[in-house]
């Protein structure tokens, strides 16, 4: 098969980091459990461009396969995908032809990801498609990331409708699809950027309020001097101390999902620095708990309102590359240009 091999981790610019290889072993089931999926788009991911660079990653983003952890990076990068299952695993729910999209995670870190003509998934990690007419890039855009936020924001933060939100990182893919989805729960959001030429973008999503990261925690304690109901925070956990802890509102919720500072640790941390009555959690999909969180159910209703004009392409798809142009995705992406996600199509 065709795949992206990273051949030279570190190696810069991100283009002398990959080579096209057309003869690269196409991959075979693991066990019964899995499946064998013709890779059409796969959604670009942070974790990638840290792998890519020769960072070592934290054993959180293994996943389901934190047993497997190692410090290098595999062959193939991808975390998410959209496309066809080629072979389903007898095991699985599966059958040749679903149209499917996964949450590998770990694929990527554990095993080959999805920056190829095929990748293979654990079937608790892939999720069967509804019909729809809309493209594959559109659809690698929305599935993994509209998750992510929906989970942080309602799963684990219980945010309804009339509350406040503050998406610490908002530019992002999933800041784009939390800014959407609290939007249309009926919540206030306060949205924050480092740019200022993104602040037009992220008004045109909804956000009520768009704060740049300059003077950020003096304009927030203006704006919601009781605090705010829920902070998804996509930037770091090391900045949980100076900005979320302090300006959450009683019973509120700070949710850390990202880590775009590459630090997944607060120093010096003791529980002593929660303030009483507020929470702080981690979003991720636990095993087990995909069907009891409806990820499918969840993916189907997005999609239908992505099909009726509710929520547009233009809105959460920021640019579209080749499997060819891998690197030239990265360094567009590395260099904070985007709003929303990054796609490569794969022929």
């Amino acid at each position: 098969m065709t795949a992206a091999v990273l051949s030279s981790p570190g190696a810069t610019p991100p283009s002398k980091c990959f080579t096209i290889d057309k003869e690269y072993p196409k991959p075979t089931l693991p066990s019964q459990t899995w499946v064998l999926v013709k890779v059409k788009a796969a959604g670009l991911n942070r974790a990638e461009l840290r792998g890519r660079n020769g960072d070592e990653p934290a054993p959180p983003e293994f996943g389901m396969f934190v047993d497997e952890f190692h410090p290098d990076p595999p062959k193939i990068l991808g975390e998410e995908f959209v496309g066809i299952v080629e072979e389903a695993g007898s095991e699985t729910k599966f059958t040749k032809g679903d149209h499917c999209t996964g949450f590998i995670y770990g694929g990527g870190k554990a095993f080959d990801g999805a920056y190829a003509e095929y990748v293979i998934c654990p079937s608790q990690r892939c999720f069967k498609l509804p019909q729809t007419t809309l493209s594959w890039e559109t659809l690698g855009a929305t599935t993994m990331s509209m998750w992510t936020a929906h989970g942080s924001l309602f799963q684990a933060a219980q945010l309804t409708k009339g509350s406040t939100a503050l998406i610490h990182g908002a530019t992002s893919s999933v800041g784009v699809w939390a800014t959407l989805l609290a939007k249309a729960q009926g919540c206030t959001v306060i949205a924050t950027t480092r740019q200022s030429s993104k602040v037009d973008k992220l008004k045109s999503l909804g956000a009520d309020h768009v704060l740049l990261e300059e003077n950020l925690g003096d304009h927030l304690k203006k704006l919601a001097p009781k605090g705010v109901d829920c902070i998804l925070e996509l930037v770091g956990p090391d900045t949980l101390q100076t900005l979320a802890l302090p300006h959450l509102a009683k019973h509120g919720s700070v949710v850390v999902t990202g880590v775009l500072t590459k630090q997944w640790a607060m120093k010096d941390f003791t529980p002593a620095l929660i303030p009483p009555t507020r929470k702080m959690t981690f979003y991720s999909l636990e095993p087990g708990q995909e069907e009891d969180e409806g990820v499918e159910k969840v993916i189907e209703q997005v999609i239908g309102k992505v099909e009726a004009g509710t929520f547009k392409p233009e809105q959460f798809l920021d640019r579209t590359f080749s499997l060819e142009d891998v690197g030239q995705a990265h360094e567009y992406m590395e260099d904070s240009k985007a709003v929303g996600k990054v796609v490569v199509t794969v022929p």
